[in-house]
């Protein structure tokens, strides 16, 4: 069993992901900036942490990871302005990857389907800072020498879980929709596998039980 930190714990997806790792066995604890969303990050079965992923310098940042197995990404600045985007979806995750890069820790990072550097957002939309923070990241990610995981979903829904459709081989798949739980479910189940690692993982809603999907991938040992 690991012990996991979830930052973002009050999230729609990470408050399901909370659940199901709990229910699993694993030790939980959630990174939250607003202390009135502790009691619903504990009722998720993770103990809840306060702390600002926004003012954080890398030392603090280090001590927040400290002694975690696995740490999950599920943090966003919600939209707002490209500043504090950039603090927090950039900036901030840089630094978390960074820590991880040198305590050993697994990183599971949700980012989105069509994350890229040459994503196609025009600067004047208000996606793009955005676009770009996930970009630069989950590049960064990609270089490093981190265990890492990207998981990029399509659109997000308030579905019922369902099975996954994964985009393998790379650009077979067409972004669509996938429920929040079942992105909640992958976080789960890339725990459960930890042979899956060092890929993107981009998914749509599908036929096919995340567990069975993730058991196929050609690195699995």
């Amino acid at each position: 069993m690991a012990r996991i930190l979830v930052l973002g714990a009050h999230g729609r997806v990470a408050l399901l992901a909370q659940r199901m790792l709990s229910d699993a066995g694993h030790t939980v604890h959630g990174a939250i900036r607003n202390p009135d969303h502790a009691a619903e990050v504990a009722e998720s079965g993770a103990e809840p942490i306060v702390r600002d992923l926004e003012r954080l310098e890398q030392a603090g940042v280090d001590e927040l990871l400290k002694g975690f197995d696995v740490v999950v990404w599920s943090a966003g600045a919600g939209g707002g302005s490209p500043e504090r985007t950039r603090a927090v979806d950039q900036d901030a995750a840089l630094r978390v990857l960074d820590a991880v890069t040198r305590s050993g820790a697994r990183l599971v990072m949700v980012s989105y389907f069509g994350a890229s550097r040459d994503h196609g957002i025009a600067e004047d939309d208000p996606f793009f800072a955005y676009a770009e923070a996930k970009s630069i990241v989950d590049e960064a990610i990609r270089d490093s020498g981190a265990d890492w995981v990207i998981l990029a979903p399509s659109t997000l829904t308030m579905d019922d879980e369902t099975g996954i459709e994964l985009d393998a081989p790379a650009g077979s798949v067409q972004p669509g929709e996938i429920p929040r739980a079942t992105v909640a479910r992958m976080i789960a189940e890339v725990v459960a596998h930890p042979a899956v690692r060092g890929l993107t993982l981009r998914a749509n809603r599908g036929g096919t039980p995340v567990a069975e999907a993730l058991g196929s991938l050609p690195n699995m040992g």
